[in-house]
């Protein structure tokens, strides 16, 4: 069998390439251009865009804008949408969590994937639990220049691991956190919507009834030449919530109707430099605190903490053969931005991260397989499109190769 190696000259001489042939500024057009451009300019080179203007709103010429409150208006504020629950805003990341009753903390914490929780709700009770603490919609207050949802410490904080999963599984669904959800709250969450499965056409199907939203971008359609959007999604959030680094294996049109998104992109030949590994996976779980002395049942019901439950294969108890086992990035590429070392993850120095601020009435073209981490500078509502990427292509096949070299490549010492 053959090991392919590749030493410290042979990345350096790929980061090289990348940044100098592949890499450039993102371009900003001032309106939707045709296929042929779009497939020329952008698609076939593979690098993204901003399209401005590419939702016109109803009967006028300014680009389409919409907000929380007027979503309410047109579903009523008693729809009932899944929402993603974490208890810093941090979810569908990589995060140290510590093994229940081990006294030694260092010797007890490992790495792990961890998903938000979710719950149902009414889009009303959402905006109310997003803007709390908030004094409202803080949209007019957008300050691109200010730090959204960074960690301050090296690491985000460590929650307990609870690898019972029989014992917790109701609890995720049941009321037992619910006090943390109420006004008064000692440990209030973070709340995102971000179903990403096709949920403006089916969970909030009569947002997308109005036809305030077209149903393809014919430009977008015609020069991916996947058909039409495989899912059309709905988002909104603040700046407390973050998407970490991830990819797509779809082309993706992300629209901005209010607010500001911020996403910092890579090239997908980075995927040798990110440090992407192979995690257990578990999910938050809100759990009510045991009364306290002289506390009230009310005061009690307000005070909740949060566990992370392990993710079981299988029904039944939780085994090493039944972990569920996710491939992700580890590092916030953010954090590295603002303070560069390689110490820990001494690869993140040859990646090339691109900020992108996408304001209302704006769309980002992400292309296939670039990765990205997304946040919010204020409250924000957008709107992706996910058109399927063509996988009979070099393209797939170059990242494909990468992605497995890249477990040789991340075990070099730079030195």
């Amino acid at each position: 069998m053959v090991t392919v190696h590749a030493d410290e000259h042979v990345l350096a001489a790929l980061s090289d390439d990348v940044g100098g042939l592949w890499c450039r500024n993102v371009a900003v057009l001032e309106s939707p251009p045709d296929a042929i451009t779009f497939l020329q300019d952008f698609v076939r080179p593979n690098v993204p865009c901003i399209i401005k203007n590419a939702i016109p709103s109803s009967g006028a010429t300014c680009p389409l804008t919409l907000n929380l409150d007027e979503i309410i208006d047109h579903v009523g504020e008693d729809a009932t949408i899944t929402v993603d629950v974490t208890p810093d805003g941090h979810g569908d990341c990589i995060r140290r969590v510590s093994e229940a009753n081990n006294d030694d903390s260092k010797q007890g914490q490992l790495r792990m994937f961890v998903k938000p929780n979710e719950k149902r709700m009414g889009i009303g009770k959402f905006r109310d639990i997003l803007r709390r603490g908030q004094g409202g919609n803080n949209c007019d207050k957008i300050n691109a220049d200010k730090a959204v949802n960074t960690p301050k410490n090296d690491y985000l904080e460590i929650f307990p691991l609870n690898r019972h999963h029989s014992n917790y599984a109701d609890e995720v669904h049941s009321s037992e956190g619910e006090g943390m959800f109420l006004d008064g709250a000692r440990n209030p969450p973070v709340v995102y919507y971000s179903r990403q499965n096709d949920c403006l056409r089916t969970e909030v199907a009569k947002l997308f009834s109005t036809q305030l939203f077209p149903d393809t971008f014919p430009f977008a359609e015609q020069a991916f030449g996947t058909g039409p959007p495989d899912a059309v999604n709905l988002w909104i959030g603040n700046e407390k919530s973050v998407s970490s680094m991830h990819k797509d294996h779809y082309e993706n049109l992300f629209y901005v109707c209010s607010g500001q998104k911020e996403f910092i992109l890579c090239p997908p030949a980075d995927v040798v430099f990110l440090h992407e590994g192979e995690f257990s996976s578990g999910t938050f779980c809100p759990v009510r605190d045991n009364a306290s002395r002289g506390e009230s049942d009310e005061q009690t019901h307000l005070a909740s903490h949060w566990t992370v439950v392990a993710d079981d294969g299988n029904e039944g108890g939780l085994d090493e053969t039944s972990e569920v086992k996710t491939r992700w990035i580890e590092p916030d590429i953010k954090k590295h931005m603002e303070n560069p070392s390689t110490s820990e993850f001494p690869l993140l120095s040859k990646a090339h991260p691109i900020k992108v601020l996408v304001s209302e009435g704006e769309m980002l073209y992400i292309p296939s397989l670039w990765f990205h981490r997304v946040t919010q500078t204020c409250e924000t509502v957008g709107v992706n499109y996910w058109f399927d990427m063509k996988f009979d292509s070099p393209h797939w096949c170059y990242f494909n190769f990468l992605q497995r070299m890249k477990g040789e490549s991340r075990e070099l010492n730079p030195s």
